[in-house]
């Protein structure tokens, strides 16, 4: 008998770890798995629904592009008739604030009251504008998420403080984010073609592959970069994504004299490649549940440093550094990049494998999750 899951706000916009990780997720499933997605924010590429649909995974947009309150009307109106439609054994929810759980919760469980709901929490702040505001909302509601669940998961402990701190740690699930361990592995044949094909054979490369939004910190990155390439003049930075920072960024880079420096790459799906092409991966960012890129980087490996607003949890091989993000540290991500620069790739397979952060790890426990 087919399982029958919808995972709700799972969307592609920036190419999102969450939409990463599904994807993987889908990708890998038993055949007897039924996996569709509800997402808030229509999809960016039709490709990538075209894709999904190929593997059998239906895509609805319940979401609204109005004023925020008829927003969270119509997409509570639209979820309930895709579950009600759908027949759904579980509604696996994801989200970075309560208020989405809570909503999305409410409308899944009046749409039909025998269907399993799972709530995941990704983040551990708030992303965007009126940051205070959100935080206010977000903290005024995650109490009211006890008992509205079958099941609560987080991808890190820092993860499940900030949405589910009213319930014990003994019921929250945590999954890591797995990824393709193989797909990600050091190759010096990969790295050779890719780096000459970007014109970076004898570039030492700073890499970061995000959305460019506050959460991500580009701002404070460039800058770092800025100090590196003072040092050492065959530094590049490469940066793979876009969003609504970028053009910001972009004039960042510019009033520095360093537009030949950095790379503005874009959207890609073959990130796996582009790892290969780096040096040093740098995750500045102002929080993160746990990051899927930073796996990534380590199962390509990449010497990487990390925000300390980042889980330690992040740390899974021995080249991994936490450094603060205000400009008196400046020097120092400057000297830890410099010191990076000088270890070179590692093969990390074995290592992650061991911690079970393939992605065929995290399909068996998203599928256990689905047979609770």
């Amino acid at each position: 008998m087919t399982k029958r899951i919808l995972e709700v706000n799972v969307d592609d916009n920036g190419y999102s770890g969450v939409y990463s990780l599904i994807k993987r997720v889908i990708e890998n499933k038993p055949a007897d798995y039924q996996i569709d997605l509800a997402c808030l924010e229509p999809f960016e590429s039709q490709q990538n629904i075209d894709y999904l649909n190929k593997l059998g995974t239906q895509v609805y947009y319940i979401g609204y592009p109005g004023n925020k309150i008829k927003k969270q009307l119509k997409y509570y109106e639209k979820l309930q008739k895709v579950v009600k439609d759908g027949n759904y054994d579980y509604v696996h929810i994801h989200g970075d604030v309560a208020n989405k759980l809570y909503v999305t919760a409410l409308a899944a469980r009046k749409a039909d009251s025998g269907v399993k709901i799972i709530l995941q929490s990704h983040a551990s702040d708030v992303d965007g504008s009126h940051r205070q505001l959100k935080r206010f909302i977000h903290k005024s509601l995650r109490g009211k998420l006890v008992k509205l669940a079958d099941c609560y998961v987080s991808v890190s402990d820092l993860a499940s403080n900030w949405m589910f701190p009213s319930i014990p740690k003994s019921q929250v699930i945590k999954i890591m984010n797995g990824v393709d361990l193989a797909a990600f592995r050091y190759d010096p044949i990969i790295r050779k073609r890719i780096r000459k094909e970007l014109g970076l054979s004898r570039k030492h490369v700073l890499g970061h592959i995000g959305r460019f939004a506050y959460q991500k910190n580009h701002q404070y990155l460039i800058q770092v970069f800025a100090k590196v390439y003072a040092q050492d003049p065959q530094a590049r930075l490469l940066l793979v994504g876009k969003g609504d920072l970028q053009d910001e960024c972009k004039h960042q880079v510019h009033d520095l004299g360093l537009d030949k420096q950095v790379i503005f790459y874009g959207l890609s799906s073959n990130t796996s490649e582009l790892f290969q092409a780096m040096d040093v991966f740098l995750l500045p960012s102002h929080f993160e549940g746990l990051p899927i890129v930073g796996v990534e980087a380590q199962a390509a490996g990449l010497p990487v440093i990390f925000s300390d607003q980042i889980t330690s949890e992040a740390k899974m091989t021995n080249n991994v550094s936490f450094l603060p993000i205000d400009e008196t540290s400046l020097s120092a991500w400057q000297s830890q990049v410099i010191k990076d620069l000088e270890l070179g790739h590692r093969d990390n397979y074995d290592l992650l494998s061991r911690q079970k952060l393939d992605i065929t790890d995290t399909v068996a426990a998203f599928m256990k999750l689905y047979n609770s």
